[in-house]
């Protein structure tokens, strides 16, 4: 039995999310919707002697999208012969275009039975993309939704904040400052079934903001100088569900005026799902990318 390394990229639109959605009587199920899922149905494909069974590094969300992700799998061929890494990344993409699945392996690299794609990971960093109206840009009806300039080329990967009669950026970086470091993050973990014994402290090791631009210039769509766009980007080994989203979340609102940078102090220095903040909005998945897995 030989295991490999697979590192990935893939758009999260179409995916309900990176691990497979059954109970663990139904592990062996198909689920095709997730990244894990067609990961699997994918090795199959290659006949391997055992069930291949693929490990996600990285839950990520539904809508999130994949820069650098990574999985593992164990395959055992027929005979002596292992899988030849070269020719194990030719064929995962050449599956994935023919069955149009917005994923693709970078690269495939054999490593030691003793590897663990999620639980080897020394760092994961993430990136939100945002952008801000400018105050100069012209006005947009309020009262129509449809009314709304986003660059089509940013749909579905940038979260666009529209008609804000606030936004001061100095703030929203004062408040970044308060999370690095080793923390209880349990105000910022998003309510799931399963997850009420997870440890709820976390070293985020840096949350850096910074200039972003958009993924075409405004001379090939005009609509996008309207905006700035930023880079919120954060580093740690390990992260709680939906904390990243929470923590962008509760940075717009700060920057927006409806909660100060204290109230940011408090939910950190008061870990309770009790402690959120009501006035916060949780920023939609589709902004969100896992830039780096370091091992």
């Amino acid at each position: 039995m030989t295991r490999y390394l697979l590192f990935i990229s893939y758009i999260g639109t179409r995916f309900r999310g990176a691990q497979k959605q059954v109970v663990n009587a139904e592990l062996t199920k198909s689920d095709p919707e997730t990244v894990q899922g067609i990961l699997e149905i994918c090795s199959k494909s290659f006949k391997p002697v055992n069930e291949p069974h693929v490990y996600i590094s990285s839950r990520t969300d539904r809508g999130v999208h994949a820069l650098c992700s990574s999985a593992h799998v164990d395959l055992e061929r027929n005979g002596c012969l292992k899988y030849d890494p070269a020719h194990l990344t030719v064929a995962y993409n050449r599956y994935f275009i023919n069955a149009n699945v917005d994923l693709r392996v970078q690269s495939v690299h054999i490593v030691p039975e003793t590897f663990h794609a999620r639980y080897s990971v020394k760092s994961r960093t993430y990136l939100y993309r945002l952008a801000v109206r400018n105050p100069d840009a012209p006005p947009l009806n309020k009262s129509s939704a449809y009314m709304a300039e986003i660059p089509f080329v940013e749909w579905n990967r940038c979260h666009f904040i529209q008609n804000v009669d606030k936004f001061d950026m100095s703030l929203l970086k004062a408040a970044a400052t308060l999370f690095p470091g080793t923390r209880d993050f349990r105000t910022f973990m998003g309510q799931s079934a399963g997850n009420s014994h997870i440890t709820t402290v976390k070293e985020m090791y840096k949350l850096d903001i910074s200039p972003g631009r958009p993924l075409i210039g405004a001379e090939y769509c005009s609509c996008c100088s309207h905006y700035s766009f930023w880079d919120i980007t954060c580093q740690g080994r390990s992260f709680l569900y939906r904390q990243v989203m929470r923590m962008v979340g509760a940075l717009i609102s700060v920057a927006e005026g409806h909660i100060s940078v204290g109230e940011i102090q408090y939910m950190l220095e008061n870990p309770s799902k009790h402690s959120w903040n009501s006035r916060i909005n949780v920023v939609p998945p589709y902004g969100l990318y896992l830039t780096k897995v370091e091992y």
